[in-house]
């Protein structure tokens, strides 16, 4: 691999962190007239860019991210939908000497903030929340949207950044499958679909093949208090290109993990995450511990 594909994964980080996150429950039906207020904080640390087959040498990263989201749900044509608004602040430290050249740097500053529009289209009707009292699902068919608007911090002329200066959209299909009583598994399909970045290292324009990313989930409930998921994540594709060069960055990686989530009534939950990669071809082998908070109302 040269320098410039090493500079290049660099410079794809906040993509290759994005791409690889875990996220259970994101298509159960929520009563309609339903807001949501979520602050949460995530811890990483790790070989986050890259494997050590690379020409960078004593490579980590640590990372602090404080994340502050709005979620808005309401009956889009009799289906029960979801409008949802993330912004990010980080804060780390990235060391790592890449062709002789010292990498290293402080992070500081806002993520590209991301939308997202969620619509279950079976088996999801919408139902205020006095409706869903006692409803027991069947299978659920869901779909989303999100899109990552390039507004995050970004230096033109260094090799890692908060944000990734360009567009990104992902189309996403979930299915949720109820077993027996107590156990439910879910299944997501997406493809990332990226802008150019045309200001990487002042000059030159990065473009990048579409990343195709698969989550599978495992959900115990407790009843209506709380419940626990068993994560998988698999990514792949994503090959970049400096100026039209074909750069060696395809990605095949997959991380494993777990997520809880806690009802304390009067619409306070509290939610913990954990993950790890444990197969790791490019960019993901990385811990991330992450805490949260939810306190909902109307609907």
């Amino acid at each position: 691999m040269t320098a410039l594909s090493a500079i290049l994964l660099l410079a794809l980080a906040p993509v290759l962190a994005e791409a690889q996150s875990l996220e259970p429950r994101l298509y159960v039906p929520l009563p309609t007239g339903r807001n949501m207020i979520v602050p949460s904080y995530a811890y990483s640390s790790g070989d986050v860019i890259v494997d050590g087959t690379l020409p960078i040498k004593d490579f980590r990263t640590t990372s602090n991210g404080t994340t502050l989201a709005y979620v808005r749900t309401f009956g889009l044509f009799g289906r029960s939908a979801q409008v949802q608004a993330v912004t990010q602040y980080v804060s780390g430290t990235a060391r790592g000497v890449v062709a002789g050249r010292d990498t290293s740097r402080e992070l500081r500053g806002f993520a590209d903030p991301q939308l997202r529009l969620a619509v279950n289209l079976a088996g999801g009707p919408a139902r205020r929340r006095a409706e869903l009292a006692g409803v027991r699902f069947g299978t659920i068919i869901g779909s989303s949207v999100t899109v990552v608007l390039p507004l995050g911090h970004y230096d033109h002329d260094r090799y890692l950044n908060v944000g990734a200066n360009r567009w990104a959209l992902k189309p996403e299909l979930g299915i949720v499958q109820p077993l027996w009583p107590g156990w439910v598994v879910e299944g997501y399909v997406g493809v990332w679909l990226f802008g150019h970045n045309e200001e990487f290292l002042d000059t030159s324009t990065v473009t990048q093949d579409p990343l195709w990313t698969f989550q599978g989930h495992v959900v115990h409930l407790f009843g209506r208090q709380g419940w626990l998921a068993a994560d998988a994540t698999l990514v792949r594709g994503g090959s970049s290109f400096v100026d039209g060069t074909l750069q060696n960055t395809y990605q095949s990686n997959v991380r494993l993990g777990a997520t809880a989530g806690w009802l304390l009534g009067g619409g306070h939950t509290l939610r913990a995450a954990v993950s790890d990669g444990v197969y790791t071809h490019l960019g993901g082998d990385y811990l991330l511990v992450s805490l949260g908070y939810s306190y909902a109302w109307g609907g």
